[in-house]
C-alpha cells in the first residue's frame, strides 16, 4: 500500500518530480516521496492500515486528490474483502500477496502513463473505509492505532467526486482474501 500511493502522488504529479527518488520495490521502478512530512503521514497511514487489515475492520483505503478548493478530482479507491475464517498456507501465502501488491503497483502506473494526470491536482488523503465501531474508536484514538493524530470522519464533499466515472483496474484474489482497485475520476467535457 505505501508503494502504491507513492505510484500515485507520483505519476498524478500532487508533488514535483524532484520531491521523489527514484528507488525499485518488487522488482519495478518507483518513485518515493522525499518530504519527511509526507514520509511521516504515510508510514503513520499504514501502519493504521496494516493494524486495521489485521483485524478485518477495514473495508476501502482510498487515495484521494484534491484540487485547490479542497474538491476531490480523483480517488484510487482499493476495496479489500477478507473473509473472517480463512487458512494460510505459509509457504505460498507471501509470494500470492507479493505477486498481487505487485500487479497493482504496475497497473497504477500503466494507467498513469496513459491517462494525462490532472492539473489540477494540488494536494492529497488516505481516507478509510472502516466498520462503524472501529470508525468510532479511530476518531477518539481508542488504542486501535496508538498514533499521535485522531482520524476524523470526512466532510460528505470530501469523499465524493462529482459527476465521476469509475476506471476498473485490477482485481486479485490471494490467501488472505480479494481485493479490487478502481477509480473515480472527474468527468473531462469534450
Amino acid at each position: 500500500m505505501e508503494v502504491a500511493i507513492n505510484i500515485i502522488l507520483y505519476w498524478r504529479n500532487v508533488y514535483p518530480a524532484g520531491a521523489f527518488e527514484k528507488g525499485k520495490i518488487y522488482n519495478i521502478p518507483v518513485h518515493i516521496a522525499v518530504h519527511p512530512e509526507v514520509q511521516s503521514y504515510i508510514e503513520n497511514c499504514i501502519k493504521i492500515i496494516h493494524k486495521l487489515i489485521e483485524n478485518n475492520e477495514v473495508e476501502q483505503v482510498v487515495i484521494c486528490i484534491f484540487d485547490r478548493t479542497l474538491k476531490p478530482i480523483e480517488q484510487f479507491i482499493f476495496d479489500i474483502k477478507i473473509p473472517t475464517i480463512h487458512t494460510l498456507d505459509e509457504n505460498n501465502c507471501f509470494l500470492d500477496v507479493e505477486l498481487a501488491l505487485r500487479s497493482f503497483c504496475l497497473k497504477i502506473a500503466t494507467f498513469s502513463g496513459i491517462i494525462e494526470p490532472d492539473p489540477l491536482a494540488f494536494c492529497f488523503a488516505v481516507q478509510l473505509h472502516t466498520k462503524e465501531s472501529t470508525g468510532a474508536a479511530l476518531a477518539f484514538n481508542e488504542d486501535v492505532a496508538d498514533e499521535k493524530s485522531p482520524w476524523i470522519e470526512a466532510d460528505s464533499e470530501h469523499v465524493t467526486v462529482k459527476g465521476g466515472v469509475i476506471v476498473p483496474l485490477r482485481a486479485a484474489t490471494t490467501c488472505l482474501g480479494k481485493m479490487q482497485l478502481y477509480i473515480i475520476r472527474t468527468k473531462k467535457e469534450g
